[in-house]
């Protein structure tokens, strides 16, 4: 009997060993050295639930310091003594929607510090109050163009804080005026090599700013901007992401980035 390709993808799926397969993960970035005197994490598989809980915080005083989409959930870090006056989030179906939602809240002095792919929306976390002078995004559509347009705003005085890829375009969000002395970045295929790299760049001197997980590797930003001392954990399941969160807010970490992607 001859099997198509489809049957083959099946049948090596069976005979694969689990070890060997790829998994999701969750990882979470925390440092000591941050100006948030509280935190909560957020996470939901239903947007609306979602945007009640950012309401419900935002009420108590925090502030959106990333999102993240993964594993059908809708993730956020929110936190006290971010120094913002003010917050606003994006969420829209089409990117020629974001950039018009974009435009209006930039017209009223907002500046956009996050973006954030997930379930075809695109979102975007915009605020008043931070020490940044300016603040935008860029959208190329491959990966030399990404690269070039790195450097570009770096010579333009320049720091990237996000990069997110979807709907095969790169996506970049740069500020001026970030107090950030040095910036480098990774783009890494496994997740045991980030690893590695995390570890070799903190011999180095630098710090973890943003971890990204590309649709197929996994892409780091550091800094030589202080953060005291850091670490990274891991989780398979938002369970155990929880507990791990708690645990080093325990031992007086703040949560300072999340990731979702495959090891």
């Amino acid at each position: 009997m001859r099997l198509n390709r489809f049957s083959w993808l099946i049948l090596l799926s069976i005979l694969l060993p689990i070890s060997v397969m790829g998994r999701d993960i969750w990882v979470g970035v925390f440092a000591k050295k941050t100006p948030y005197t509280a935190e909560t994490f957020l996470s939901s598989g239903s947007f609306s639930k979602f945007n009640q809980g950012i309401k419900r915080e935002w009420s108590r005083g925090f502030d959106i310091v990333d999102i993240q989409y993964g594993d059908g959930k809708w993730s956020a870090i929110m936190a006290k003594g971010t120094g913002y006056k003010g917050q606003v989030y994006i969420h829209k179906r089409y990117w020629k929607e974001f950039n018009s939602a974009f435009r209006k809240y930039a017209n009223q002095g907002y500046k956009i510090i996050n973006i954030e792919y997930g379930a075809g929306y695109w979102t975007g976390v915009l605020v008043k109050g931070t020490k940044y002078t300016d603040t935008r995004y860029d959208r190329v559509r491959y990966w030399n163009e990404f690269n070039k347009l790195v450097s570009k705003r770096w010579r333009e005085g320049y720091h990237m804080i996000d990069v997110e890829r979807a709907e095969a375009y790169w996506v970049g969000v740069f500020v001026k005026n970030s107090g950030i002395k040095e910036q480098s970045y990774d783009v890494i295929d496994e997740w045991e090599d980030v690893e590695y790299i995390i570890k070799k760049r903190w011999r180095e001197g630098y710090h973890i700013q943003n971890i990204e997980y590309t649709s197929s590797e996994w892409f780091c930003i550091f800094t030589k901007e202080d953060n005291g001392k850091e670490l990274f954990t891991t989780s398979k399941k938002i369970y155990n992401f929880r507990k791990s969160i708690q645990e080093q807010w325990r031992r007086g970490y703040n949560l300072i980035d999340l990731a979702y992607g495959r090891d």
